[in-house]
């Protein structure tokens, strides 16, 4: 469960990113080229109440395997 920063309320989790004008989304690497390590695919939560959001990864495990 997320919590608003702004306004303390529970936040809806589980939206994607989408750019615009494009279905590909964003992905989180480390590194640059083709041969960046991924880290995942940020998702977001959103606050009912005021609109907030905020990004996150799901899994944090990889973020680990990806620091040099």
């Amino acid at each position: 469960m997320r919590t608003c920063h702004r306004c303390d309320t529970e936040m809806i989790e589980d939206f994607d990113v989408k750019v615009e004008g494009g279905a590909y989304g964003i992905k989180i690497a480390k590194g640059t080229g083709v041969f960046a390590k991924r880290i995942g695919k940020p998702k977001v939560a959103v606050c009912p109440n005021c609109g907030e959001i905020s990004l996150y990864i799901e899994d944090v495990d990889k973020l680990q395997t990806a620091q040099l």
